[in-house]
């Protein structure tokens, strides 16, 4: 009865093997009969296993050693291709999952992320058991049965629904372990958990079970998965899952700032000024950010109407935002020249003295003003120099590592005869 284990497959190799070995039809009987030894062991050690888990009073460790003795089928040629060792694994993670909560409710403490490493390793062996746990139904003679409907083999399956259960009753679970992982800096085991969850959350196993998590719901834990990538410095898994949420109807603040600086990693423009473009339109003159990137925008393509017409409406609803004023000053400067520019520079510096670019913008403006005299060493110059020199300064505090900042400088020390000079 053991020959029976072997496959068909596996017995046509080994006769092919005799031949080319020129063993002995008495040989190859042996070498099978070895083998076929192999295949029932491993059988046994999964029935082993799934005896051993059966009983009630198991501890953690208990669990753990079932689960290094079935990791050997799961290796084992004889076992691996089988949905039932994979599926007793993920058994015995989900089982470890149950009895840590149920000690930690008892009083003890447990490292949560423990728990939740076996939840998130249990999912994993699970989604290997289903795809293997799928037979063909056959006739007498061995023939598949088409499905009258759908004209395709019709398959019967021994673990999925058990494997369907266990996921669906540990939904908040996921959830909760991504939040573990989360607050233990485990970026990216917190977005597979919470992946867990939004994709359980809107699978046909809970519709069976009438769970019907709210798109709200589902839209926060997609927000908290898209900043978890963007933590493990995933970026285009940030901007896909903040998309997520932002489409299921989280759309606060944090969503957009995230989303916002997680495109300008990934340089992509188009779509960062379309998101700032949003993020404005809802959250109106909340972040000067959104301005600004739209105004930088703008003045790259030229569209000066459009820069002038955004800058007005939030002036006229915010008059206390500096940077509003310093993003007007420039747009005017562009448009009108470096007169008509100073006074909105002026404003927001006045308005916000440790805003950097303000600082700097009103520098390089007098600076400009100097260099474009005729004689840029007159008396006039050197005024506009000395006006300069401490925005810049201040600009230089501000941004250390800016080198525009540090190139201005440099040149007015060295015009003026300024000692500083040798300090840059």
């Amino acid at each position: 009865m053991a020959l029976l284990v072997m496959s068909c497959t596996a017995f046509k190799e080994i006769f092919c093997l005799m031949r080319v070995l020129r063993l002995s039809f008495l040989s190859f009987l042996l070498v099978l009969c070895c083998l076929s030894n192999v295949a029932v062991a491993q059988q046994r050690l999964v029935d082993e296993v799934k005896k051993e888990i059966s009983g009630l009073s198991l501890t953690v460790d208990n669990y753990r050693s079932s689960l290094t003795k079935i990791k050997k089928a799961l290796e084992n040629n004889e076992t691996k291709d089988k949905a039932e060792p994979w599926w007793i694994a993920g058994k015995i993670q989900y089982m470890i999952y149950d009895k840590m909560m149920n000690n930690k409710a008892a009083g003890e403490k447990i490292k949560s992320t423990d728990a939740g490493l076996a939840l998130v390793d249990g999912y994993e062996k699970f989604q290997t058991a289903l795809f293997k746990d799928t037979l063909i139904i056959t006739d007498k003679k061995g023939n598949p049965i088409l499905d009258k409907k759908t004209k395709k083999n019709k398959i019967k399956t021994k673990y999925s629904q058990d494997i369907a259960n266990r996921i669906v009753d540990h939904l908040v679970d996921y959830s909760a372990v991504a939040g573990d992982f989360y607050l233990a800096g485990d970026w990216d085991n917190a977005y597979q958990a919470w992946d867990i969850y939004c994709l359980t959350a809107k699978s046909d196993w809970a519709k069976k079970k009438k769970i019907n998590e709210p798109d709200s719901v589902i839209g926060y834990n997609r927000f908290f998965q898209g900043l978890a990538a963007y933590q493990a410095k995933r970026y285009d898994d940030a901007i896909t899952q903040l998309a997520n949420a932002r489409s299921l109807g989280y759309r606060k603040k944090a969503l957009y700032d995230t989303w916002i600086d997680a495109l300008i990693r990934q340089q992509d423009t188009i779509y960062l000024v379309s998101v700032a473009h949003e993020a404005h339109d809802r959250l109106g003159a909340k972040d000067p950010r959104y301005v600004r990137i739209l105004i930088n925008h703008y003045l790259k393509s030229k569209n000066y109407d459009e820069a002038n017409s955004l800058l007005d409406e939030v002036l006229a609803s915010d008059s206390t935002v500096a940077e509003y004023y310093d993003l007007k000053g420039r747009l005017t400067d562009t448009q009108q020249g470096i007169d008509v520019a100073l006074p909105y520079y002026r404003k927001a510096v006045e308005l916000n003295p440790e805003l950097p670019m303000a600082q700097f913008d009103l520098g390089n403006a007098l600076y400009s003003k100097a260099i474009s005299l005729d004689d840029h060493r007159s008396g006039a110059a050197i005024k506009l120099y000395q006006e300069a020199l401490p925005h810049l300064e201040k600009a230089y505090k501000l941004m250390p590592n800016n080198e525009d900042v540090k190139k201005i400088l440099s040149r007015i020390y060295y015009v003026t005869g300024n000692t500083k000079l040798d300090e840059l």
